[in-house]
């Protein structure tokens, strides 16, 4: 079992958050979502566009597992603005009003196997250049065969989040 964390603060340049990127052979089991919407606004200020989309043994665009977006990635839909519990998806932080604040989302392959046998990339499905700036974190959870990439550490300053 492997557990690796990722960390990107998006400001306009359109980065794109990568929950997992691993090369060899393994079953992705899922992962936690974490968004600190930076944007203060009374204006639609929903932070989750984007398919969500899973790349397996070097596929090219488009993935053979393509979705239609953050909230029904995590089990929801419509923009959702409260606590949602399921086994295996979720909502443990909403955000508060207008999606403000810290949101965290779950979601775990346990009835629905995601393998790879040569490699796999799972981007945050708020890859679209929607001109936001917010606070990406992540941990993805995988089982995989030796060997494996090594799990760089970024620079703390890379790391932390950005409080306010």
């Amino acid at each position: 079992m492997h557990p690796t964390g990722q960390h990107v603060l998006r400001h306009h340049q359109h980065r794109q958050h990568v929950i997992l990127d691993a090369v060899g052979r393994g079953h992705y089991v899922g992962c936690v979502l974490n968004i600190r919407n930076l944007r203060q606004t009374s204006d639609w200020n929903w932070y989750g566009e984007g398919d969500d989309m899973i790349f397996i043994d070097g596929e090219q665009w488009p993935p053979s597992l393509h979705g239609t977006g953050t909230e029904d990635y995590f089990g929801t839909a419509w923009c959702p603005t409260q606590e949602h519990h399921a086994p295996y998806h979720g909502i443990t932080l909403p955000g508060g009003q207008n999606w403000s604040g810290d949101i965290s989302l779950y979601r775990f392959h346990i009835e629905d196997l995601v393998t790879f046998t040569e490699s796999i990339r799972v981007p945050s499905s708020t890859a679209s250049p929607n001109k936001r700036s917010d606070d990406f974190s992540s941990t993805a959870y995988w089982y995989q065969t030796l060997p494996h990439r090594p799990f760089d550490l970024p620079p703390v300053a890379q790391r932390a989040a950005i409080l306010g």
